[in-house]
């Protein structure tokens, strides 16, 4: 009895000198001591592991800003700022600040550049493909993307004045359209009635387990080892979307060649401005995956929130309709034959950029690591190695550059009502800086393309169970409502 007293009494020394020296360490001696945030942040990073699992991480740091300011500590080693001077300099196109570790969990090797980490390696893989993204390259597929829309437009009339999942719809028309423009066919989703593409399902298990093995190593490790077919085909979803991206590309080359004039992204990849410069096949593949896989959930959670704020807002659904409208009476086009520049609609290219205001498809928190040497950001002096970050979700709701921040009002964007510099510093739905994402130019054509299509001819409401509730915003790094679904009804003028 007296050796198993002992025994319990020096585990509990034990633990308890622990806790004492993870105190002492993280809340006396941290460098980060000073930055306000909640007491279990400066102890350890799993209270917020948990929360981001659920689903709540964004929100979470969200309501944190609003409880401690622009400056929070929300992790031993992790900072997130929300003022402009510091997203400036975390996110500028000279910041000295590197994507954090974790983005290593982020996809399969050899990684794309999505996930390349190494400044040089970075900009060496931008400068071989932000040339096929040009404003004039992207205009070029329009054919392709209006196909799809046409496709699209035929299914939402298939269910004329019926109830429509626009959230499963979007999601197979915009991976139909990045299927065309990266791998020479769609992925069949606007022809088929049946089950989406399993692509789709491998999609929504990717980040997921990118978490559990970078949060959960031993966990993952033994999920790697367990002979249960269920798990093993959940852990594999990374490997098939690889192994479909390295397939889609061969069958390409085979069916079109490397220099085949067709009108896609894939052949301004293969075919890139500075001959000297081209990526291997095996990059070539890394980033098609890469590429279909930033440009499908991103664009269709846009198109779900863009046309469920229609729905509540009938006012500004009329206001755009009316604009389209005269634009066709002027120039004779219809529907979507017309393809919409930046300036060409101003309210349509409010209302979208509303949208990407209040519901931006990727809200999270854009992680960096502090350069050696550390950095002073504001009053704070960040040692080495911290991971620093800030989330669009927070820095677009700023009240102070975006009045009434949880409203959808279009009209802020209008008049340059949102033309200050702190205004575009902090609007930054598509990242900033040399990380600002590669597609923006497709995504605004796609958004413009199938708004001006859908509303020139179809009045849009929410179906009964669509409300704010099942909308409420989920997120893994990428946004989904609450309901998993978003049911509207289309019904023709």
């Amino acid at each position: 009895m007296f050796y198993q007293w002992s025994l319990v009494q020096t585990l509990l020394l034990l633990v308890s000198g622990l806790l004492i020296w993870r105190y002492v360490q993280t809340n006396l001696l941290s460098p980060l001591r000073h930055i306000p945030g909640p007491f279990l942040a400066s102890l350890t990073d799993y209270w917020l592991v948990l929360i981001d699992l659920a689903g709540f991480r964004t929100l979470t740091i969200h309501q944190l800003h609003s409880k401690y300011g622009p400056v929070v500590r929300v992790g031993p080693h992790e900072v997130s700022f929300a003022d402009q001077a510091s997203v400036n300099e975390i996110y500028s196109q000279q910041t000295a600040f590197m994507k954090a570790p974790i983005y290593d969990s982020m996809s399969v090797k050899p990684f794309g550049i999505f996930s390349l980490r190494d400044k040089s390696l970075h900009s060496q893989r931008r400068s071989l493909l932000s040339y096929a993204f040009s404003q004039g390259n992207v205009t070029t597929c329009a054919p392709l993307v209006h196909a799809q829309i046409s496709k699209l437009v035929g299914k939402v009339g298939a269910k004329e004045g019926k109830s429509v999942d626009v959230h499963l719809l979007f999601r197979l028309f915009s991976l139909d359209v990045v299927g065309e423009l990266f791998l020479g066919s769609s992925f069949g989703g606007l022809d088929s009635e049946g089950s989406p593409p399993q692509f789709l399902h491998d999609m929504d298990q990717h980040f997921l387990i990118g978490g559990i093995e970078w949060n959960f190593p031993l966990i993952y490790a033994l999920l790697t080892i367990l002979p249960i077919r269920g798990v093993r085909h959940f852990l594999a979803a990374r490997d098939r979307l690889a192994e479909y991206g390295e397939n889609a590309y061969r069958t390409y080359i085979e069916k079109y060649g490397r220099d085949s004039g067709r009108k896609d992204l894939l052949t301004k990849i293969l075919s890139p401005k500075d001959e000297s410069q081209t990526l291997t096949d095996r990059e070539t593949y890394v980033e098609i995956g890469n590429l279909v896989f930033a440009g499908s959930d991103t664009t269709s959670t846009t198109l779900t929130y863009l046309f469920w704020e229609l729905t509540r807002n009938p006012q500004w659904q009329q206001r755009v309709r009316d604009e389209l409208q005269s634009m066709a009476k002027e120039d004779g086009s219809s529907g979507n034959a017309r393809l919409l520049g930046a300036t060409d609609a101003p309210v349509l290219e409010a209302v979208i950029n509303e949208a990407l205001r209040l519901h931006p498809a990727a809200p999270a928190s854009l992680q960096r690591a502090t350069p050696v040497g550390g950095a002073q950001l504001g009053v704070y002096y960040i040692p080495e190695k911290t991971v620093v970050s800030a989330q669009c979700y927070t820095t677009q709701r700023n009240a102070e550059v975006f009045p009434d921040p949880d409203m959808f009002k279009p009209e802020r964007w209008l008049d340059d009502g949102q033309s200050s510099q702190e205004s575009k510093d902090l609007f930054m739905p598509f990242s900033k800086g040399t990380r600002a994402c590669l597609g923006r130019n497709l995504a605004m054509m796609e958004l413009r393309q199938v708004t001006s299509a859908l509303l020139l001819k179809y009045n849009v409401a929410a179906a009964s169970n669509t409300t704010s509730d099942s909308m409420a915003m989920r997120d893994h790094f990428l946004v989904l409502p609450k309901g998993g679904r978003c049911d509207l009804m289309f019904h023709l003028l």
